[in-house]
């Protein structure tokens, strides 16, 4: 019993450890905004007036993206960084700034949810200059315990084929940094240049035997029904007019 325990403590050790050692990575606070649906004129000129004031620059910089379809369809997604969590102890905590979150933009808010940590995995991420649209399919994955080094495997061959083949959307790849037990685990983001992209012929899969030999995407899909529990799709679109730091479009 206590060597278990020894074990457990020393792992969760070994985790929290590695954070410090990256010295040079991205990372961004999320978290979805519910407003209230009778007052969203007011949750709007609000938010956009907090975001330009307070998130406008360098790691604070705020992104809100509206969810189109999955679970928080409807809902704001609020986006901060890129950041680090050393950026985290001097993040925007002015008086002035506590009090118009909590006085002019929270009483247009009905929920606050999935206060996450997400980490850019940059050696499985591909993002080719001038990818970014500011719309996007943010697919979430909940992987089966200790099975993550496997998945990590799959995405390395998938953005082989991207690289290889020298698509023009982004694949970017984003690892939680505290599990909630939401079955949040991994989320990939694919950039999308517009709607007209969902009707054009589906070649992935003839493009990933091309670089990976026939046959093997079924091998592919024997490893992810092993190491996936489940996954949903987010479409969302950037809206600039709320965010900090950009221009109205």
């Amino acid at each position: 019993m206590k060597k278990s325990l020894i074990l457990i403590v020393t792992l969760i050790a070994f985790v929290f450890t590695s954070f410090g050692q990256e010295e040079d990575y991205k990372m961004w606070e999320l978290m979805y905004v519910k407003p209230k649906y009778d007052k969203l004129k007011e949750f709007g000129e609000a938010m956009a007036h907090h975001n330009k004031t307070y998130h406008n620059e360098g790691p604070y910089k705020v992104d809100m993206w509206m969810a189109l379809t999955g679970p928080h369809t409807g809902e704001w997604v609020w986006a901060m960084g890129p950041c680090k969590f050393s950026d985290l102890d001097n993040r925007p905590e002015s008086k002035e700034h506590l009090e118009d979150w909590r006085d002019n933009v929270m009483p247009y808010i009905d929920e606050i949810s999935e206060g996450e940590y997400w980490k850019l995995d940059e050696k499985v991420s591909y993002m080719p200059e001038g990818s970014f649209s500011g719309k996007e399919v943010w697919a979430v994955y909940d992987i089966k315990p200790f099975e993550g080094y496997r998945f990590t495997v799959l995405l390395e061959k998938v953005v082989e084929v991207y690289k290889e083949k020298s698509y023009p959307n982004y694949f970017t790849v984003f690892r939680t940094q505290f599990h909630s037990g939401s079955g949040r685990d991994i989320a990939i983001g694919f950039g999308f240049k517009n709607w007209a992209f969902f009707d054009e012929e589906d070649k992935f899969w003839k493009d990933y035997e091309d670089v990976h030999g026939e046959g093997s995407k079924w091998k592919f899909f024997e490893e992810y029904r092993e190491i996936v529990v489940s996954t949903f799709d987010e479409v969302s679109e950037l809206v600039p007019e709320l965010s900090g730091g950009r221009d109205e479009e």
